[in-house]
């Protein structure tokens, strides 16, 4: 939800800046809009998921519907934060592997495919399958 809230916002801004620029008589500096823009973008966390292995990843926010999307299967994505999260984090391994663990920025962090994280920084976070 908040992706499509942003994109419709980039949607306006842009469409502002094209009609700041085609008239003179509009009284707007583009530079102040587009510094508004990056300011409402500021990254302040980088959420990475990635697989070792073959399996597959789901993710959302906590309290979202975090379902494996079967058509369009993730193995690695990153997820740029404006603002700290909850983010439930889910691991499926694909047919004839297990999950084994996740680890978090390199060390081990959970045995249990299903994990729930507070992302306030950097972090990435692997979910490690094996061979059954």
């Amino acid at each position: 939800m908040k992706k499509l809230f942003y994109l419709l916002l980039v949607a306006i801004l842009v469409m502002g800046l094209a009609a700041c620029s085609s008239s003179q008589n509009a009284g707007i500096d583009s530079a102040e809009v587009s510094d508004a823009a990056e300011e409402s973008y500021e990254v302040i966390a980088t959420l990475m998921i990635n697989t070792e292995g073959m399996g597959i990843i789901a993710y959302g926010l906590e309290g979202e519907d975090v379902e494996f999307d079967e058509d369009f299967p993730n193995q690695s994505t990153v997820v740029n934060l404006t603002e700290p999260g909850t983010y439930v984090i889910k691991a499926k391994p694909d047919d004839g592997w297990k999950f084994i663990k996740w680890t978090k920025d390199g060390a081990d962090f959970s045995e249990d495919p299903d994990i729930t994280v507070e992302v306030t920084e950097n972090v990435e976070y692997i979910a490690v399958f094996d061979v059954e």
